[in-house]
């Protein structure tokens, strides 16, 4: 197989791992950059169709005002007003905003008394909502087809009636009686006028965009002519829009199209309520997101042209880096050989800094052979002190069995008691050997011995003292006194009733350690007539083992034991930082 020369190789190298570099870099920065643009975008047509459902919520709000502002007129107010007056005054209402298909004053018993243009006088409309709710406070209502007014209109398609939105509010004399009902019908004519003004506002210079106003059920009042009067369901804007929710969202519509839709809920502007109308802003994504393609070409052209430009200059570098190279290349045979290594100097910075690192590496070859030497005869220790430990840990055990079984009354007995003490052991073992069998925590032992009779209480159980590392050699015997006053507890003392409490207590002063145990609400205490295995095993523990002191004394109240260990100066405890 023919082989490339370095300089080849190192061209080819270089501009491969350049080319392949600057591309995955390319798309990074283009995902990122498009993730964010694409964001932006959508942000866009949420915020569209947020000014979109204000600048509809304002608009149907100056309508409401419209009609607040009729019901205080004093013409209107005055009982003993004309109805060629009152006339005059709702004809100028409807003069000021043409699209007002009918304006007019209803009586208070429910009769239309006057009207803009005279049509529909004494016509009752008692049982209509705009009266019902007009005579309790500002009223309006939601399109609907208008029937009435359907009959002033002799050449209309009787399937084609007007649409309205009905407007009332209550007109009370200055005394405060009811005098009537205005009421205003908008026509829904007037909702093409609205639509052009709020996909003008709502496009911007965005091509494809389309506005839609749902009704509270989320019929399409404003929008394309295929879809006006459908009811829109199963979309994840309509969804959320419903809920009340306001925001933007790529999705795919009913006939196939994935668009991106902002959407809003109106919320009503100022004293006017609202009709739970919500606004959608649609835009093809393929449109919406052009520019996110657009950028993707882009980023990737450049990306292109730099990779291309960094094979060109690996190609150039290669050469100045063949000739050090191979002379490095002889250094790092000489050192994976074990013969002495000469390292050639080099005016190119990088061979240069090879070169001192393979020195380096030689270097550090030499003394992790001195260390393997050195960890050999740690590990060659190691094993003579872990053959003592078990030794030792062999005749505590056997000593544990011989004596417990001479206080044992049965096998049972003998193996509930010799197992928990084994378990005490154990314990006491785990957190040496997660110290690595340096020193372990006074306070970590009593935790672990007694957190088993705290009952999910912890006021039992009050543990209070400096911190304290214990060597192995005083960790074990400790650990199993402990153990042998919790048991003794549990089953005679303060912790075989719920109301019972210990208190252990300890200090650390010129080398001694004073522990106090205190027992309390516990059962009567009165001293044993006998002197038992657990009695026996704290006094070897701490008095034989430990050169300590024990003192039990059996009070009324509960058993206090104090004992007083001496302490190496290497198990005092640290400072703490202050």
């Amino acid at each position: 197989m023919p082989r490339l020369p370095l300089r080849a190789f190192l061209a080819l190298g270089l501009g491969a791992a350049g080319l392949a570099a600057t591309l995955v870099l390319a798309l990074v920065v283009s995902r990122v950059a498009a993730d964010r643009l694409s964001e932006r975008i959508a942000g866009e047509t949420g915020d569209l169709a947020r000014h979109v459902a204000g600048q509809l919520d304002r608009t149907m709000f100056e309508r409401w005002r419209d009609i607040l502002i009729l019901a205080e007129n004093d013409t209107l107010r005055d009982p003993q007003a004309g109805s060629e007056q009152k006339r005059r005054v709702l004809r100028r209402a409807h003069e000021t905003y043409p699209d007002y298909a009918l304006v007019g004053l209803i009586a208070p018993e429910g009769r239309i008394a006057v009207t803009d243009s005279g049509r529909l006088e004494g016509l009752d409309v008692a049982h209509r909502v705009y009266f019902t709710q007009g005579r309790q406070g500002p009223f309006v209502g939601d399109v609907h087809d208008a029937l009435l007014l359907a009959t002033l209109q002799p050449g209309r398609d009787p399937a084609d009636p007007p649409r309205v939105l009905d407007l009332a509010a209550p007109v009370r004399t200055p005394e405060g009686a009811l005098a009537g009902v205005v009421v205003a019908h908008l026509d829904w004519a007037w909702s093409r006028e609205v639509e052009a003004s709020l996909h003008d506002q709502a496009s911007g210079g965005r091509r494809g965009v389309e506005v839609m106003v749902l009704a509270r059920d989320g019929t399409v009042l404003l929008g394309p002519p295929a879809l006006r009067n459908r009811v829109l369901a199963g979309l994840p804007s309509v969804a959320a829009v419903r809920a009340g929710a306001g925001g933007a969202t790529q999705e795919t519509w009913p006939d196939g199209r994935v668009v991106l839709t902002g959407y809003q809920p109106t919320r009503g502007y100022r004293d006017y309520p609202g009709l739970g109308w919500s606004v959608l802003v649609r835009q093809d994504a393929a449109e919406a997101l052009a520019p996110v393609r657009a950028l993707h070409r882009q980023i990737l052209l450049w990306g292109l042209a730099v990779a291309a430009a960094s094979a060109a200059a690996g190609w150039f570098a290669a050469a100045s880096l063949a000739r050090p190279l191979r002379r490095l290349a002889l250094a790092a045979g000489a050192l994976g050989r074990g013969t002495p290594l000469s390292v050639p100097e080099s005016p190119v910075r990088e061979a240069q800094a090879i070169g001192l690192a393979l020195s380096a590496a030689n270097e550090a070859l030499r003394q992790r052979a001195e260390e393997r030497r050195q960890a050999e005869a740690r590990q060659e220790l190691l094993i003579h002190e872990l053959n003592h430990r078990v030794k030792n840990t062999l005749a505590t055990v056997q000593a544990l069995a011989r004596q417990t079984a001479r206080g044992a009354d049965s096998v049972p007995a003998f193996t509930a008691a010799f197992e928990a003490r084994l378990l005490a052991m154990s314990q006491t073992h785990m957190l040496l050997t997660a110290s690595q069998w340096s020193t372990t925590g006074l306070r970590r032992i009593l935790e672990l011995e007694l957190a088993p009779y705290a009952s999910g209480r912890p006021e039992r159980i009050h543990l209070d003292g400096p911190e304290v590392g214990l060597a192995p050699r005083i960790a074990v015997p400790l650990g199993m006194t402990v153990h042998e006053l919790a048991t003794n507890a549990a089953k005679y003392g303060a912790l075989s009733v719920p109301e019972g409490r210990v208190v252990v207590l300890w200090t650390l002063a010129d080398g001694l350690l004073r522990l106090s145990w205190q027992e309390s609400g516990g059962p009567a205490v009165a001293a044993p007539e006998r002197t038992g295995f657990g009695t026996r095993l704290i006094r070897t523990s701490v008095e034989r083992e430990l050169d300590g002191t024990v003192a039990l004394d059996f009070l009324s109240d509960g058993l206090l034991c104090r004992l007083t260990l001496p302490l190496e100066r290497s198990e005092a405890p640290e400072p703490q930082a202050a």
